[in-house]
């Protein structure tokens, strides 16, 4: 099984994306994740990544592209959740490409929908263990302990590109190039629209999609 979860930065794609790896058994495969992991390193690669994602913008095509085949190396499997990615139409016909070569096939396009103010107010209040990559939210997912994280009881943080202005920035870049991926995708998506729904009706709504 492929799936692919989309939607603009903030919508929840973490939080439905953990269950259903749990239920369905497949590969994680969050850009943001790998991103952040490659950017804890000391490199060239990391100081690279860090330019473009520091300032709220996308990493380019090519170096996402390369990436993310290196990452999908790794796993001798069949079932990848892609979070994050592709975020172009290039990036979307790369991913054809991709899955061609291994016999693959893109099963499920699911789009989360949610109003671009909730959205900042995830972001902005968002908090982000640099350890285990868990998120928070100060008031509607606070942690446990105030500021530490509970799974590794490190301090958290906020990310660079969750301050306000940089979050505009994010929603309108990403309006911008990924749009016309779900648009690419237009015969295979299934839009959820999330607003005023808790995050188990969410994923009930997903476990309808994926049967």
């Amino acid at each position: 099984m492929i799936i692919l979860l989309t939607g603009l930065p903030g919508v929840g794609k973490g939080t439905q994306a953990d269950k259903i790896v749990e239920k369905y058994n497949v590969k994680h495969l969050a850009t943001g994740n790998i991103f952040r992991t490659l950017m804890s390193q000391k490199s060239d690669l990391a100081n690279e990544l860090n330019s473009y994602i520091s300032q709220g913008n996308l990493v380019p095509d090519e170096l996402t592209i390369k990436i993310l085949s290196e990452e999908m190396s790794k796993y001798d499997v069949e079932g990848f959740l892609f979070d994050g990615f592709p975020r172009t139409v290039k990036q979307a016909e790369f991913l054809d490409e991709l899955l061609k070569e291994k016999g693959l096939n893109l099963d499920y396009v699911i789009n989360l929908e949610l109003d671009e103010e909730i959205i900042k107010d995830r972001l902005v209040n968002r908090l982000f263990c640099p350890c285990c990559q868990a998120t928070y939210h100060k008031t509607l997912m606070p942690p446990k302990v105030e500021g530490k994280c509970d799974k590794c009881g490190i301090d958290l943080v906020q990310r660079e590109d969750d301050k306000l202005e940089k979050i505009e920035s994010r929603l309108e870049v990403a309006k911008k190039q990924t749009l016309p991926v779900i648009e690419y995708y237009n015969d295979k998506v299934s839009t959820i629209d999330i607003n005023n729904k808790s995050k188990e009706e969410v994923f009930v709504e997903i476990e309808g999609i994926l049967k």
